[in-house]
């Protein structure tokens, strides 16, 4: 339980794509979360996630870069995800 309030402590920090470590840590937590504590955490990382692929937050993105955008938020999340299912094993 401790750790899903952790990972909420890192998933209310305003979303860019400056902040990688937000991203990762956050990721990591929820898995943990979802792991060690209680299994329905995972299910609380739904909205970060959306936030995570459609929100701007802090970033300012032209219309023509927004593809390039949201490819970059997607492989930063894919790679945080990744590292967080290592927990599993």
């Amino acid at each position: 339980m401790y750790t899903t309030m952790l990972a909420f402590s890192f998933a209310f920090t305003p979303t860019t794509t400056k902040n990688k470590q937000r991203t990762l840590v956050a990721t990591l937590l929820f898995a943990a979360g979802g792991i060690i504590g209680w299994p329905f955490a995972l299910a609380l990382a739904v909205p970060f996630i959306f936030e995570e692929l459609f929100v701007y937050g802090a970033d300012v993105v032209p219309p023509e870069a927004r593809r390039s955008w949201m490819a970059k938020r997607f492989t930063r999340l894919l790679i945080a995800g990744l590292t967080a299912s290592l927990i599993f094993v």
